[in-house]
């Protein structure tokens, strides 16, 4: 089945029917949140809950003129989620509340605040495990299936980033800059034909390393035939390597399970079908990466089960 290459004219009938959330819906602090859970998952989910509920008190206690309660309120917040944060967010935090007391509050609390929004964007990457199935097969990726990739950089929205692929290295690198409210950097392998990944469990990465372990994630982003139908859209995953470990990195389909528009996630939309794939790509994009990056690995495929 051919791709045809022409714009993607945006459907109303189809985006009409999926919900685009508020991105930062307010929630209410449960007494009943569980602080002793050992999921780094969980574990930021609740720390989002707190983040949410002090904004919920601080931003209204700020617009009214009581900018030491807003900032009162962000630091006590910041002091209960400290020790169930990745530890990037850790050393941010603990920095700002050091020298709370001889700070101004107005300052402290927007930096607070920056802060809380890094982590309210930020999503648990996918990581690299070590595994005894023997039952794992592997289909690399070679350059005459994926051919070369196109760079979608957020100069498309007036944005300063810049990023390049190196083929022989399986290098993708750059500098992701805040410049014009931009942040982003991509690669994006678009295929001459529709391809049928049905047969397989997810995409493999393998010899996986990067710049800054501790705080850099990336994104591979899949589209399917339903996102040439509706307008800047596609799916998306998140991982990283932290430990630099040297085992493979496995990314299954089943977590592509929402379509996102612009970032922002589109309710009730279809999973991805990796039987009608159009496009692959990797993204280094803020909060997590700002600045020089550089993301490599040996070989990179579909694995089945």
């Amino acid at each position: 089945m051919k791709l045809i290459r022409t714009t993607t004219l945006f459907l109303a009938s189809i985006t009409d029917a999926f919900v685009v959330p508020s991105k930062h819906h307010l929630l209410s602090l449960s007494s009943s949140l569980n602080m002793s859970s050992t999921s780094n998952a969980s574990s930021l989910n609740e720390a989002k809950q707190y983040i949410s509920y002090a904004i919920s008190v601080g931003a209204p206690a700020y617009n009214a003129g009581d900018v030491q309660k807003c900032a009162d309120t962000y630091k006590d917040a910041a002091k209960k989620i400290i020790p169930i944060l990745p530890p990037v967010f850790q050393t941010k935090l603990k920095s700002e509340i050091e020298d709370f007391a001889n700070s101004n509050p107005d300052a402290k609390a927007w930096a607070l605040r920056r802060i809380f929004d890094s982590i309210m964007d930020y999503t648990q990457p996918i990581v690299p495990m070590d595994t005894s199935d023997n039952n794992i097969s592997y289909e690399q990726f070679t350059s005459n299936q994926i051919g070369q990739p196109i760079q979608v950089m957020d100069n498309v929205m007036g944005g300063m980033s810049t990023g390049e692929w190196g083929p022989n290295s399986n290098t993708f690198s750059g500098v992701t800059s805040l410049a014009n409210n931009g942040g982003f950097a991509s690669i994006r392998w678009r295929f001459n034909n529709i391809q049928n990944w049905s047969y397989a469990k997810g995409i493999y990465i393998k010899g996986l390393k990067h710049s800054n372990p501790d705080e850099h994630t990336f994104s591979i982003l899949l589209k399917d035939d339903m996102c040439e139908r509706v307008r800047l859209t596609n799916y998306k995953a998140v991982f990283a390597n932290p430990e630099q470990s040297n085992q493979t990195l496995y990314i299954p389909f089943s977590v592509f399970n929402t379509m996102e528009q612009m970032g922002r996630s589109l309710v009730g939309s279809p999973v991805f079908n990796p039987s009608a794939v159009t496009e692959i790509g990797l993204m280094a994009i803020k909060p997590s990466v700002v600045g020089d990056f550089q993301l490599d690995f040996d070989e990179w495929g579909l694995y089945m089960l």
